[in-house]
């Protein structure tokens, strides 16, 4: 089972990636020949353990040039845009009402909520050519939202938008609204794998 996770900075998806990968250890910035070498070694095995991705190389890229464009990036290097068709990508975004009060050491105050919404554009613009392409492009699509409160020091998230083959089933929207933590999450998308 694999997990890519994509969304601005501080949003969690490192310490979800890491946190429900089978090992702990998420690959960073998936490419196109690391998730070929994962698929041949999760089909050797035969097992179904979660492996997950902080990141997809080509999506990130797209998304942050995209959304400031002025930001010298220092980075020519290309990248290969490509399907995951096994693969249920979640992207985690901010609470518009807290995006602005994340601050990030890369980039000027502010810059995370200008990030923030673009994620939630892609997000829901790959949900939308998914259904379209027949799911041939991602196993799921969802956008998780984030509530954190660097003034409180909370933390809090929970599923708004999920898609797949099998969501207009009662059972997986009902289960979907409790994805509110790791575990949840984690919980729904075998749930997920099983049924699809």
């Amino acid at each position: 089972m694999f997990i890519a996770f994509e969304g601005p900075d501080n949003v969690g998806k490192s310490t979800t990636a890491n946190r429900l990968s089978h090992n702990n250890r998420a690959f960073y910035n998936a490419t196109k020949q690391q998730h070929e070498i994962n698929q041949a070694i999760a089909q050797a095995e035969g097992d179904d353990l979660p492996v997950t991705y902080d990141r997809i190389d080509w999506f990130s890229h797209m998304v942050y040039r995209l959304a400031l464009p002025g930001h010298e990036w220092n980075d020519e290097r290309p990248r290969t845009v490509f399907a995951m068709p096994d693969t249920h990508l979640v992207v985690k975004i901010h609470h518009p009402q807290f995006a602005e009060l994340i601050e990030d050491e890369l980039y000027e105050s502010g810059k995370v909520a200008v990030v923030n919404p673009m994620y939630w554009y892609f997000g829901d613009f790959f949900r939308a050519l998914n259904e379209q392409q027949n799911f041939a492009l991602f196993k799921s699509v969802s956008i998780m939202e984030v509530i954190n409160d660097p003034r409180h020091g909370t933390f809090q998230q929970s599923l708004k938008m999920f898609s797949s083959p099998i969501s207009d089933q009662w059972e997986v929207q009902s289960q979907g609204r409790r994805v509110e933590d790791d575990d949840s999450l984690l919980d729904f998308l075998r749930y997920v794998e099983h049924v699809s």
